[in-house]
């Protein structure tokens, strides 16, 4: 890439240069200047504008490496899907298909309606298993996540010809060709899946097997941030319940990463970095300033129409309250996560909420909540 910048700024840019100047926005984005790497973006940019090319691999590569700190990511699913569908257009098969998996990837981790991601999965994926395998069996997990938070169920197995018939095959199939990639996604995802299930411990194994797969584990990408964030969380709610300093300090690591993430782009990172901090601060007994992150996160995440996260903040600070055996206040903050949970799709979670807690609903309560907390759309 340097080579490639050099020759462009001694003998003049082409539209070639573009992969060079965005390769090297990645590269200062893998050594944490930021703001250099958003600049080099921004450079490759002007270039595919000012030479309309139909290279569109610089495009995708902004979108996944660089764009991820700056622009929400139902945003950016929504501009990989563009690209999607230029690149289709233009006949460039592998970068449509990247760009299609990691569209939908994007607005199911970034809070999309879920029944809008489910309403074509099946489809997305027997497109991506007939024009490109890898890229079938990354949306494969997208479809286990997806069928874990709604309680649907997907025919999803049936494009790997019985080679993969559920998350431990996908594994296997993983370790047998080397595809660090695939093999620390299936473990991320794992733990999203046991985090959403409850069962802690389980997604704690999962978050060390995907710390353990260096260098893999270093390279920035959209599933690796909200791993850091899901990973907090699961340590800071055993530390409260289990004990051990090392997660405690192992928690604090993945709210220092968030902090200084959230220096980047606060409209990204605001409500999480919150929510983290209020975890921390109620794991070390602060609890007062503790309080105070729990609504700011809530109001962040409700500002920027992350209903997902909106529904997790209310279930924590319902924990949170459960905790300090303030019953009444824990239920309403339940009610909440409910409501929120119900919204986003993920009937799997809001029904287990309801179990959880022993709640009883007013029906007539629901629509009205529903109505009043409409989440803003794109």
């Amino acid at each position: 890439a340097c080579a490639t910048i050099q020759f462009s700024l001694h003998h003049g840019i082409c539209h070639e240069s573009a992969v060079a100047f965005a390769v090297f926005g990645m590269l200062k984005i893998f050594d944490r200047d930021y703001t250099e790497g958003r600049y080099w973006a921004d450079v490759a940019r002007a270039i595919v504008d000012k030479h309309k090319t139909t290279n569109f691999r610089p495009q995708l590569l902004m979108n996944l490496v660089i764009d991820i700190w700056f622009i929400p990511p139902r945003v950016i699913g929504q501009k990989l899907l563009h690209n999607y569908e230029n690149a289709t257009r233009k006949g460039s098969i592998d970068t449509a298909m990247l760009s299609l998996q990691t569209g939908w990837r994007f607005k199911l981790l970034g809070g999309e309606h879920l029944s809008l991601i489910y309403k074509s999965s099946h489809d997305r994926l027997r497109l991506l298993a007939k024009h490109s395998q890898w890229t079938a069996k990354l949306a494969l997990l997208d479809c286990i996540l997806l069928m874990e938070l709604t309680g649907k169920s997907c025919d999803c197995f049936s494009f790997f010809q019985g080679s993969i018939k559920d998350l431990n095959d996908l594994r296997d199939v993983a370790k047998l060709s080397n595809d660090l990639h695939l093999l620390q996604s299936s473990h991320v995802f794992n733990v999203f899946v046991e985090y959403w299930r409850g069962n802690y411990k389980a997604a704690e194994e999962s978050s060390h097997l995907a710390m353990s797969l260096l260098p893999a584990s270093k390279m920035p990408n959209i599933y690796l941030i909200y791993h850091t964030f899901f990973r907090g969380l699961i340590l800071f709610q055993l530390y409260r319940t289990c004990g051990n300093e090392q997660r405690l300090n192992d928690g604090k690591e993945m709210l220092d990463k968030m902090e200084e993430w959230y220096l980047v782009s606060s409209n990204v990172f605001k409500n999480k970095c919150l929510l983290l901090k209020a975890e921390f601060l109620s794991s070390i007994g602060e609890f007062d300033e503790a309080l105070r992150m729990y609504a700011r996160s809530i109001e962040s995440a409700q500002c920027n129409g992350n209903i997902h996260e909106l529904a997790l903040a209310h279930e924590l600070l319902g924990k949170y309250y459960l905790e300090r055996k303030c019953m009444e206040n824990s239920k309403g903050c339940f009610r909440n996560a409910h409501v929120y949970y119900t919204q986003w799709g993920a009937i799997t979670v809001a029904e287990k909420v309801l179990r959880e807690y022993k709640l009883e609903l007013d029906p007539q309560a629901l629509p009205l909540q529903n109505k009043k907390h409409a989440r803003q759309r794109d």
